[in-house]
């Protein structure tokens, strides 16, 4: 079975295989192609071959495309600060965001990149791998907006969500016609205080996601928030509140009780859960440490919703030798 009906599978509810392996990569994409982040990003062919030589390189199952959070700032007229080589970008603080319309919006900064490597992904690896790109979740974008607006400007919370949404709308409908499978939303950014932000501002954020996930599953997609030390009890919460097709659990170190529960809430809930694995933090001894309950678990209980990812992204300088390894084993080769 190939990658992407593997992966799909398992947002589906349905995978009786070892679960996928969905590793979040940027720096490490361009350091691979041999080409800065800075000029790799704004340049589709570069882009495009960069992450077609890492899916082939490692024998990837679902790409993760655009793990950067500046994408949407920077269309909206933020500078962007590029660090070295390899390192991803950063919104500069202190500026004013443009007034952009929403028809034009995707026209700005690296959107149009974006859409453009999606679609040649979509035809050169499509078949076999899926696709899954990843944007900035509204609440981390509009609860990090800040320093970015001028005063008086969008300052009503309701108000600013509602504005940003028309532009969240148009990128996710653009990214979806691209033929992918999911959309990863960011969300861990706020880490903590993502339940926060989201409980506060309820009915607006539950409309908005609402009918960003209703245009992702119109096209045949599935949608997944990406979360970091999110409590097992706020997963009903979360998935009451924005139904979601999986939830990412990032920075969660899971025993065998934690994993048998999140197995009775991916049948309950009927929702995928990707489970991290620290790729390039700390020791290889965690890593392999991890990744052997991760598999003993598997083996025994045959959940059908779980996908294995990394811990956030992988660093740029990490060895590729723990990549091929981890992709042979995850593979059962």
């Amino acid at each position: 079975m190939g990658g992407r009906l593997k992966f799909r599978n398992v947002l589906k509810g349905k995978n009786s295989e070892r679960p996928p392996f969905v590793p979040f990569m940027y720096g490490l994409i361009a350091r691979t192609g041999n080409v800065p982040l800075s000029k790799m990003a704004w340049d589709p062919s570069y882009y495009t071959n960069a992450l077609e030589g890492i899916c082939a390189l490692l024998g990837l199952e679902v790409i993760v495309g655009n793990f950067d959070a500046t994408l949407e700032s920077e269309a909206f007229g933020a500078r962007i600060q590029w660090q070295d080589d390899f390192d991803t970008p950063i919104v500069q603080k202190g500026n004013a965001l443009s007034d952009i319309l929403p028809e034009d919006f995707m026209n700005q900064g690296r959107i149009p990149v974006v859409m453009e490597v999606t679609k040649r992904l979509a035809l050169s690896v499509g078949r076999d791998t899926a696709l899954a790109p990843a944007l900035l979740g509204p609440c981390s974008f509009c609860n990090n907006l800040d320093h970015l607006l001028e005063e008086g400007i969008h300052k009503n919370p309701i108000e600013r969500i509602k504005h940003f949404g028309s532009f969240f709308t148009k990128l996710v409908r653009g990214l979806c016609e691209q033929k992918i499978d999911a959309l990863f939303f960011r969300e861990e950014l706020l880490a903590e205080r993502f339940m926060d932000e989201l409980r506060e501002n309820k009915e607006a954020y539950r409309s908005l996601y609402m009918t960003l996930f209703n245009i992702v599953r119109a096209f045949n997609a599935m949608p997944i928030v990406v979360t970091e030390n999110l409590p097992l009890e706020a997963v009903h919460d979360v998935q009451s509140l924005l139904k979601p097709s999986g939830i990412v659990l990032l920075g969660s170190v899971l025993g065998d009780t934690e994993l048998i529960a999140i197995n009775d809430l991916s049948t309950r809930l009927r929702i995928s859960f990707g489970l991290p694995l620290p790729i390039g933090m700390g020791s290889q001894e965690e890593l392999w440490s991890r990744l052997t309950m991760l598999e003993s678990f598997v083996s025994e209980h045959e959940p059908k919703s779980i996908f294995y990812c990394s811990d956030g992204e992988i660093p740029h300088d990490t060895d590729m030798e723990v990549l091929h390894t981890l992709m042979a084993r995850v593979k059962g080769g």
